[in-house]
């Protein structure tokens, strides 16, 4: 479940988008969709249901350090996440190759790579509209399982790090 790091990029870009016109402050509670299957179409080595429960387990962890309170019958905020794997090319020219400016010699070295978006979408429960979404490219940097848990849980988080908003205000008690 998720993608491949290209290899020549440290890390992957994080962004965010939002409805200007939701009331991101009443939102208190969260639960999951109803069709939080795991998505048939996409790669079974990465999309499971052990990378599912890391990426729920790391959302959940995220948005109740928020101050938000996981709801299975009643949540205010139904949660659903995707990914997205996607095989690229890089073409890297060296415009002197091995004998400098002199020779002009140009050299073409291709490299191929996986690359993956992990994207959380966050919508209104009462209506179904998407209220958030965040996204991070290439949020996998390496296809050893016993790296994904630590890889997957630091994608979330740098994608909750565009999420500005929590569940209750400084001065007001948590019910």
């Amino acid at each position: 479940m998720g993608a491949l790091l290209c290899r020549c990029s440290p890390q992957g870009q994080v962004h965010s988008d939002y409805d200007r016109t939701a009331m991101m402050e009443a939102y208190r509670t969260f639960g999951w969709t109803q069709d939080d299957l795991i998505e048939v179409n996409n790669n079974p080595i990465y999309y499971n249901q052990l990378n599912d429960k890391r990426i729920k387990t790391s959302i959940a962890e995220q948005l109740e350090g928020k101050g938000y309170v996981y709801d299975k019958e009643n949540p205010e905020l139904l949660i659903h996440y995707h990914i997205i794997l996607e095989d690229k090319t890089i073409l890297r020219t060296d415009p002197y190759g091995l004998y400098g400016p002199y020779w002009a010699r140009s050299e073409v070295s291709v490299y191929k790579y996986r690359e993956g978006t992990l994207i959380i979408d966050l919508m209104d429960a009462a209506t179904n509209n998407l209220v958030w979404r965040g996204w991070m490219n290439s949020f996998l940097k390496n296809e050893n399982p016993e790296r994904m848990e630590s890889q997957i849980k630091e994608a979330v988080m740098m994608i909750f790090t565009k999420y500005p908003y929590t569940a209750y205000k400084v001065n007001e008690p948590i019910q």
